[in-house]
């Protein structure tokens, strides 16, 4: 079981993005809180309430699965409750 920070994996998300200049995402993720992985899922808590109703649109959270699956392995991705 894997758990915790990986800035391995999280590194080569955001080179991706930047790569495919996917910048309006990749913007939103390197403001990011935290994040962390567990077993098979990206937890994210984003850097403000603005960031996290953008991460959780359907369409940029899909987005953002597919793309973290292929450059991490991850099946999923979670967003955090700011609170």
């Amino acid at each position: 079981m894997e758990k915790g920070n990986n800035p391995e994996k999280w590194n080569s998300l955001l080179a991706f993005l930047d790569e495919r200049l996917q910048f309006g995402l990749l913007e939103h993720l390197r403001r990011v809180e935290s994040y962390h992985f567990e077993d098979d899922t990206l937890f994210i808590k984003a850097g403000s309430k603005n960031d996290e109703r953008y991460l959780r649109k359907e369409p940029v959270l899909q987005q953002l699965t597919v793309i973290a699956c292929e450059t991490t392995g991850v099946k999923s991705v979670a967003i955090e409750d700011l609170g």
